[in-house]
């Protein structure tokens, strides 16, 4: 299939301050501007990680950092926006560019729902936007001020291979159609490796201006850079990112088109990772979490859907949930939504 990917760009890994944002991230975030493009840096040839093992890479985060998280306490909160809007996108789905199927959607909103019930609350990202539809289907499972932090070149890349969806004003256009203000997203249009797991979380942060300053994530999607070090640099900025019990979406994993993303996915899968991340579903995209809770997620998937069965992955019991075996309808988000269900108990 075609895609929407970001090109590499450059990142540094020169220490920064711990307070406040680089200029650059600053200049992209500035309420009701434009985004602007961070300033150029040297590039990185694509080929890097292949060449040359990959170091574990230390999270840039610290116990100071702005974080949600899980709450006992914590009830599960009206939606941010109207459902009727997800059940509108639900019908149009087809309609709208992008390469996320419907099954993938209906369980972004499944998952959110069992964090909701666990109190797991935080930031929802993407990095990789293109014309926004997945984007679209995370945010409107936020609750209350979450953040949204969108990312992307919104141009053609490194690898050359963006589609013309890939751009600033149809996600606009997205937003709006939705209902989403334009307001309520940082919008990043840069390459994601000048960003590291810190920025990331201090965006959000900075982006709420209502109650607790709540910056670490509990969604987010990698579908950017297609190439290994990419792929490896996503993965492992988003899961430094993470609230506990928090979810990351991994695109094109299996996608033989893209062999750069099954060496970064591996690569930080099998290194002495600072973060371990645990699989529990496979949709289309790879769903995996924090340790500790994908048995919570995995049992409450099977208990609402026991035709799907599990198959072992990195050790890890996965769900597997190809459309052969479930079919995403109107009526399957109707039913999540609006019919009774149970609660999810605390973590396994």
């Amino acid at each position: 299939k075609p895609s929407s990917r970001k090109g590499p760009g450059a990142f540094s890994d020169a220490p920064r301050r711990s307070r406040g944002l680089p200029p650059q991230l600053l200049a992209a975030m500035a309420p009701g501007r434009s985004p602007q493009s961070a300033a150029a840096a040297p590039r990185i040839p694509m080929t890097a990680l292949s060449v040359a093992r990959t170091a574990p890479r230390p999270c840039n985060l610290t116990e100071a950092s702005p974080a949600g998280g899980r709450d006992r306490r914590a009830r599960c909160g009206r939606l941010a926006y109207p459902v009727i809007e997800v059940l509108r996108l639900v019908q149009v789905w087809d309609s709208v560019q992008g390469f996320i199927g419907l099954s993938t959607g209906y369980f972004i909103h499944f998952v959110s729902s069992v964090q909701c019930d666990l109190g797991v609350t935080g930031a929802i990202g993407e990095i990789g936007v293109a014309g926004g539809k997945s984007f679209v289907a995370m945010a409107l499972t936020r609750r209350g001020g979450e953040p949204l932090v969108a990312c992307d070149l919104f141009a053609t890349g490194e690898e050359r291979d963006n589609v013309p969806d890939a751009n600033l004003p149809l996600f606009l256009d997205v937003l709006d159609a939705f209902s989403i203000p334009r307001d309520d997203v940082t919008i990043l249009k840069q390459s994601s490796l000048q960003l590291r797991d810190s920025d990331l979380v201090s965006l959000a942060a900075t982006r709420r201006r209502d109650g607790p300053r709540v910056g670490r994530f509990r969604l987010f999607h990698v579908d950017g850079g297609h190439f290994a070090l990419a792929a490896f640099h996503d993965l492992n900025s988003a899961a430094c990112a993470l609230v506990p019990g928090g979810v990351i979406l991994v695109d094109d994993l299996h996608n033989m088109g893209y062999p750069g993303v099954q060496e970064g996915f591996h690569r930080f899968m099998l290194e002495d990772s600072p973060r371990r991340l645990v699989p529990f579903l496979f949709t289309g995209r790879l769903f995996l979490t924090t340790p500790g809770y994908a048995s919570t997620y995995r049992r409450a998937i099977l208990r609402v859907h026991p035709e799907l069965d599990t198959a072992l992955f990195f050790g890890e019991e996965v769900v597997r949930a190809p459309p052969n075996r479930l079919e995403a309808t109107p009526e399957l988000f109707e039913r999540l939504f609006l019919g009774p269900r149970g609660r999810w108990g605390p973590k396994a």
